[in-house]
Order: structure tokens, then sequence, then C-alpha cells
């Protein structure tokens, strides 16, 4: 069973939905479940081309283990680092900074913890609005409340893989901000990754890059 990883957090091994529509809360719930059930490490590289020109690179690493207790999973940006731990399922962040939030901008970037941790899996008050194609996939499309704001995060998640093949981010007119989608996976240490990200800013038209270059087993080492 493959299982595919967007930005260390998830994307999912495959599962079917039922011939019924299912709601958005049990989809999102699903793709929780299917989170790898071993601790693992992936290392990379966040890339952002500064308004002078020149590309800004910060070495990444996301250490998680889901089925820990609690679950737990740990991103460091170059120096700014960022720890999530569940209890009953709700999510609680441990930022290095003081007065980050998941939403905030990490380092400049455009990418947001909430973006690299894929936080919004666990927000409250999704909802199924349709369904769509994606790379000739078909998909359903959730609407979930940014926490805090007036804005939504629209995903787009294959209805027989789980995986969540796009993420936008959009305005309470539903005007685009955002858009982070998967440019190109690679198989891993017997792992289906997403290997390089790509987040584009629809109104400084600056785009910015995951690229996960190593992934290893942590109950190996």
């Amino acid at each position: 069973m493959k299982n595919i990883l967007l930005a260390g957090t998830l994307l999912v091994s495959t599962f079917s939905f039922a011939a019924e529509q299912p709601s958005a809360d049990h989809i999102l719930s699903m793709v929780q479940k299917k989170l790898p059930s071993r601790p693992l490490k992936l290392t990379g590289k966040l890339k952002a081309k500064a308004k002078n020109g020149f590309t800004k690179s910060y070495p990444v690493t996301m250490e998680l283990d889901w089925h820990a207790a609690p679950a737990t999973a740990h991103y460091k940006i170059d120096k700014e680092e960022l720890t999530i731990t569940w209890q009953n399922d709700r999510p609680n962040y441990t930022f290095s900074e003081a007065g980050q939030q998941p939403t905030s901008e990490i380092m400049g970037t455009g990418f947001t913890w909430a973006d690299l941790s894929f936080s919004v899996l666990w927000w409250p008050n999704s909802r199924l609005i349709g369904e769509d194609k994606k790379l000739n996939r078909d998909t359903y499309i959730i609407d979930v409340p940014i926490p805090g704001s007036e804005n939504i995060m629209r995903l787009w998640v294959d209805q027989y893989m789980g995986m969540v093949m796009e993420a936008q981010t959009l305005d309470k007119a539903e005007k685009q901000l955002t858009r982070l989608k998967i440019k190109s996976i690679k198989k891993m240490d017997g792992m289906w990754i997403a290997k390089d990200l790509e987040l584009s800013d629809k109104q400084s038209g600056r785009k910015t890059t995951l690229q996960i270059s190593d992934l290893k087993w942590m109950d190996e080492e």
C-alpha cells in the first residue's frame, strides 16, 4: 500500500469512499487516520525568490511521529521551530519564536506554518462544496474556515486515494490569494512523497518551493 506525504505530514494511503457522498469531516478524518504509523524524518530546503531577484534558501527538517503518545510533529526552518502535539485529536502548537501562530508566515517566504504542517486537517467547521477533477483525477472540494480570519482554505482531495491534490487560500469573496500544489512525486526508502511543492502568491506573483531531498525512518537509526 502506498503512502504519499505532503510536506512531511500527510497525503496518505489508498482508501475508497462509499458510493454515498461522505461528509467533509469524514474525508479529513480518513486522511488523518492514514498517516504513516512509523516515525520518520524528512529533510530538504525551502526556496523563496527575493525582491532583488536573489533566491533565499533555508534548510528544512521535519520529524513526524503520528502514533506516539502523544502524537508529535516537529518542524525546523533554519533557526525557527514548531512542535505540534495532539491530545484528544486536538493540535497544540509550541513555537520557538514568541507571537507566532499557525497562520504566521515563515521568514518572509510566503509559506505559513499551517501550509508546512497541513494544520487545516484539524481545523473545525469544514464543508463539502462539490466535486472536480485535478490532474484527471476525481476529487472532492472541501472548504475549511481559517481560524481567526475571514479567509478559507479550499482543498481538492482525491476521491480514491485520499490525497490532497491542491490547496488554495481564498478571501471572503472567494478570490484566490495563494495556491499550493504538488510539482513532482518521488519514491524514497519505500515511501512515495511529494518531493516538490510550489506555493504561488497571486497578489505579488511570488513563488516559493519546498523541496524534500531525504527520508529516514527514525526507528531504524
